[in-house]
Order: C-alpha cells, then structure tokens, then sequence
C-alpha cells in the first residue's frame, strides 16, 4: 500500500444533501460566483465522459497549481484525484451525509502521499492541510446557506452574455427559430443536456420574448438533435443552421447564443467547440471572431456586480 497521510474536516450545512451536493460539483457556478476567492478554476480538456480542472493559487506568492480530475462514486461521495501539480498523487473525497433535520454534514477526507517534506513537517503538515480544508469548507457553507446556489440553473449572469440578442426580437419568427436551433445543437452536443443548458435556453427565449411561443419548439429540437448526434446527420443540421443564419444576418447571434449554452456546463468541451467552428465557418463567422464571441461570453458570465 502507498505511503499516504490521511487528513479529514467536517461541516453541518443548514442545506438537504442533494443540493450540498450538486453545489460541490457545480465548477461552473464556483468559477462564475468565486466561491473560494483565493482558488482560480479553469476547465481542462478532458477524454470523453470525464471532467478535468486546472486550479491556480499563490503560496508564500509563489503561483502554484494543480490538474485534477473529477468522479462521482456509485456511493454518492464526489472525488477529486489530483493529477499535475502541487497536490499530485492526493485523493480528496467528499461525502455529503443527511442529517434529521435537513440539513448535512460534509465530510472531507483526504489522501496525501507522504512525501519527504511532509514527513519532515508532521504534525504541522496535517494542521495546515485541515486548516485549507475547513476554509474551503467554510466558504462553500457561506455560498450554500446564503442563497447564492440555485439548483439547476445557469451559473452566471447569462442575461448579460446574450444581451445584444435582443435586437433580434424584431426578427421574423422563422429567424428567430435558427438561434435557437443553433443554441439547442451545441445542447446536445455531447449527447446528454443538462439542467443547466436547459435553464439557459429557457432564459434566452425569454430574452427575445418568445417564450410562450418556443418553449416548445426548443424541447422537440433537444429531442431531435438527441438522436441524431447518434449518427452524422447531425453536421447537415450544422450547416443547414449556420446557413440560415448567414443569410438571415444573424451569424454572430446564433454563434453567440449558442456559446453561451456551451459555456454553462462545464466549460466547452471538444465536441461542442468543433460543433461551434463548423457553425461558424457556415455562418461566415471567422476564427478569429469566433474566438473573440466566446471570450466576450466567458468574461460576460463571470461578471460580478
């Protein structure tokens, strides 16, 4: 057996266990409302059906960093395995354990290798390690008991990143139809929607006041790409999309609205980014364009106040 140092925290959160949860692996909502200040998060690439992050933090201010992929156990814990970076080899897990009242306690245990250096500190290592453990903690319980998380929806101010899409209400119904085409095909790039891209779509075609109208049209194009992306139909749709889009003058809204949906899970992955260049190239929209929208839409969602 590895060498390891094993170190544990705990915190009561006055929130059900399913939503601590959810809270926990929602990295999207922890980049766009800076849970842990201290704590910089980026999405890495990762293979398919796995989730990877770089965080950075200065020590002694010093920048520091680590790559880290992340699990979600058949037990219901959330772990964190530590990959590149100051922390590689670690094995943080959490568990979120239902109290009577509602509310959970947050269980954290972590394995660190036993490296020369943290022998040497002993004591000292598994105090200071505790103390980061239950400031993160602490900070998550202040989000949580706060009100900041709401399950289910888009982290982010999502209504700043696609307001310039209200100058399409005016729009012809038909053209309207395509931005929201182009929204639902990065949706379902992946082939799995989650609540997040979900909610913002809902707020997109609340933004262009069509909601009692599309709601529907939406969510029998989430079925539809659905299925096809189980071929490769799917590029016709791209193109037939992006085409519209171009001859209606809306390739930059569409590629907007649809980058907004990829953003809010997850970050991009690389079937949603090779979806949004293929959209892009039918819509005219060039590289580099392409490249300053989806900037312009990260910086958007992540905007504070």
């Amino acid at each position: 057996m590895a060498d390891t140092i094993l170190i544990t925290a705990s915190q009561r959160i006055e929130r059900p266990a399913h939503e601590v949860r959810a809270q926990y692996r929602d990295i999207d909502h922890h980049i766009r409302n800076n849970v842990h200040p201290s704590i910089r998060y980026q999405w890495e690439p990762a293979a398919a059906g796995e989730r990877k992050i770089r965080t950075t933090f200065r020590i002694l201010g010093v920048p520091q960093y680590d790559v880290s992929l992340l699990e979600d156990a058949e037990d219901g814990s959330f772990v964190i395995r530590y990959l590149e970076g100051s922390n590689a080899g670690m094995v943080l897990v959490h568990r979120f354990v239902p109290l009577e009242d509602g509310a959970t306690d947050v269980q954290l245990f972590a394995d660190a290798p036993a490296s020369v250096g943290r022998k040497l500190l002993g004591p000292l290592f598994v105090a200071g390690a505790r103390q980061v453990m239950k400031k993160a903690l602490a900070e998550d319980k202040r989000d949580l008991e706060g009100g900041a998380y709401v399950p289910d929806r888009a982290a982010g101010d999502v209504e700043r990143a696609v307001a310039c899409l209200s100058d399409a209400r005016s729009a012809p119904p038909a053209d309207i139809r395509l931005l929201l085409e182009a929204a639902c095909l990065v949706a379902t790039a992946d082939q799995e929607i989650d609540a997040a891209e979900r909610d913002a779509l809902v707020r997109i075609v609340r933004l262009l006041g069509v909601e009692a109208r599309e709601l529907g049209f939406v969510e029998a194009k989430l079925a539809f790409y659905s299925k096809l992306n189980e071929g490769a139909q799917i590029a016709d749709e791209v193109d037939r999309v992006g085409s519209g889009l171009l001859a209606a003058k809306l390739g930059k809204s569409g590629v907007l609205a649809a980058t907004v949906v990829g953003l809010v899970s997850h970050g991009l992955s690389t079937g949603e980014l090779a979806l949004l260049r293929r959209l892009a190239l039918a819509a005219s929209v060039d590289t580099s364009a392409l490249a300053a929208i989806i900037d312009e839409a990260d910086t958007n969602l992540s905007a504070r106040g």
